[in-house]
């Protein structure tokens, strides 16, 4: 399969114990990839260990501190962009998503996709969660499907491939919304924009090393980012159309990490507002 400039894409935070596997299997399933690593300054030494792999292909962006799993999504759309990639995957670092999914995901998205995503829960798919995890999980993709009427069976998860042609006709700055709301965000404003959606079916897999980093106030907010999109799927009308185009940061010097919103300027990389 002939495929386009691919760029793979997670965050990290105290990841220190899974990177360089899953870097070793990233590129045994994509060998042709680049990859990019978004660091908010671990402090167990994260950055370090991507960096004694001695990978060419591989980008280690690190921050400040603790910017948010959305604004680092952004800034690899933001990177994506800058660099003329054509593909852009985006994954979790914690051993959740397995890299053995990269080759259907990257097929389905060269049949003529805009944006896929790995589902666990259409036919084929499967989740290590269980109890009340799993409950609230499948809850929350249920009502997304009913609320916002998109026929997939997958909103929250991270592990996708985007046309990155595509993400430059995103309204970025709708898109700083907090922590794990992004991803359902992402979603409708690509189904707002008339974009070609799929899934592939994925196996999600407990985390690897570490332990999660999802608040439990998280789910309060999914709710109510929900109720607040379902608003705008219906009444938001047709977005308008405005290339995104990289803008550099004058406070960290950065050339392609700032992003307008309503409520100002921000760069994605350094938390920067001016």
């Amino acid at each position: 399969m002939d495929f386009m400039k691919t760029l793979i894409f997670f965050a990290t935070y105290n990841e220190a114990g899974n990177v360089a596997a899953l870097i070793e299997q990233i590129a045994e399933r994509a060998p042709a990839a680049d990859i990019v690593v978004v660091d908010d300054n671990s402090p167990d030494g994260t950055a370090d260990a991507i960096r004694k792999l001695g990978r060419n292909n591989v980008t280690v962006l690190v921050r400040k501190g603790k910017l948010g799993l959305g604004t680092a999504h952004l800034l690899a759309f933001c990177y994506a962009v800058a660099n003329g990639y054509e593909a852009l995957v985006t994954m979790d670092a914690d051993g959740s998503h397995d890299p053995q999914h990269l080759p259907a995901l990257m097929e389905k998205l060269d049949s003529g996709y805009d944006f896929v995503i790995g589902s666990r829960y259409m036919k084929g798919g499967a989740c290590d969660y269980d109890g009340y995890r799993l409950r609230v999980s499948q809850a929350a993709n249920v009502a997304a499907r009913l609320l916002l009427s998109v026929k997939l069976t997958e909103f929250t998860t991270s592990y996708r491939i985007f046309k990155v042609e595509k993400l430059r006709s995103l309204d970025f700055g709708a898109l700083l919304v907090g922590g794990y709301s992004f991803f359902l965000t992402t979603v409708v404003e690509a189904a707002r924009r008339g974009w070609r959606l799929a899934e592939v079916p994925i196996h999600f897999r407990e985390r690897g090393y570490g332990t999660s980093k999802i608040p439990p106030f998280e789910i309060f907010r999914g709710v109510a980012n929900l109720m607040r999109l379902a608003v705008v799927k219906v009444f938001g009308g047709k977005p308008s159309w405005e290339a995104f185009s990289p803008q550099p940061c004058g406070v960290c010097g950065t050339g392609y990490s700032v992003v307008n919103a309503a409520q100002g300027r921000m760069c994605v990389f350094c938390g920067d507002g001016r």
